[in-house]
């Protein structure tokens, strides 16, 4: 799906089927400042979708942080060879959502990792979105 409109800060995408908003923000993409920001390498079209998948298959976690992949795990998402990405909760309702590609292990030493991190990666492998060998290794921060 193409963005509805270009704003200041990124690309407005949505509503998904759960009626979010989304944007694709400029800061994850290389425009802005290059600190601490993990960059994409997938087009915000498919950015966008990733998050449609996770909204539409509730991939969230117990602090409502949506997580998603893409191709079952398979394929990087960020431009350092992340194959995981982060959505994390608006504080409130009415702002759009947004993501950016993670390491399981450098999301655990800013403890941004949820406890039930482990067993929601469980809950992936048996429903399928993504693969057993994959899911391992984001459980033991390989990818």
């Amino acid at each position: 799906m193409s963005a509805n409109k270009a704003t200041f800060d990124g690309l407005e995408y949505g509503p998904t089927v759960n009626g979010k908003m989304y944007l694709s923000v400029f800061k994850h993409r290389g425009n802005g400042s290059p600190l601490h920001k993990n960059k994409w390498c997938v087009p915000p079209d498919t950015e966008y979708d990733i998050f449609c998948n996770s909204d539409r298959h509730s991939l969230y976690d117990s602090n409502q942080n949506y997580w998603g992949v893409l191709d079952n795990g398979k394929s990087q998402l960020g431009e350092k060879g992340e194959r995981l990405s982060k959505f994390p909760c608006t504080s409130n309702p009415q702002d759009p959502w947004h993501g950016y590609p993670v390491f399981s292990v450098e999301e655990r030493k800013r403890n941004a990792l949820p406890t039930d991190f482990d067993s929601l990666v469980n809950q992936w492998i048996i429903n399928n979105i993504i693969t057993k060998e994959v899911g391992r290794k984001i459980q033991k921060e390989k990818i």
